[in-house]
């Protein structure tokens, strides 16, 4: 089972998620719901995959993203937001996410960017 955290301020999102997840051999080390949380919980967790809201309160998603990087260059991080913008897309793919699924998604894409390692990816 995947070690994964999901980061994002919706709660209704992060336990639909992290139902699909656990039923596709996912284990749901931590949920934040905040940047803050979500940096101290990636240390104290050290989950092998994260899935990352762009939009958080305290501390934003991007923000959360450079900070997990300067850490651990290696982390896997699926990006998960609302905004299409795509200056933040490049900011993102420069910094190594995997991919980045768009608001509203189908959870099915959930497993499809999961496969994806090697080119980022945009899903909407």
């Amino acid at each position: 089972m995947t070690r994964t955290m999901i980061i994002d301020d919706s709660e209704e999102l992060r336990l639909a998620m992290k139902d699909f997840l656990l039923i596709h051999n996912h284990n749901v080390v931590a949920e934040a719901s905040d940047g803050i949380e979500a940096i101290e919980k990636y240390h104290s967790e050290k989950p092998e995959l994260v899935f990352l809201d762009l939009t958080i309160p305290k501390l934003d998603g991007l923000s959360v993203l450079k900070k997990i990087r300067f850490r651990d260059p290696a982390s896997k991080i699926i990006v998960i937001t609302g905004n299409d913008d795509m200056k933040i897309f490049e900011e993102c793919t420069r910094l190594g996410v995997l991919a980045f699924l768009i608001k509203p998604f189908d959870l099915n894409d959930v497993l499809s960017a999961i496969s994806f390692s090697k080119e980022p990816i945009i899903m909407k």
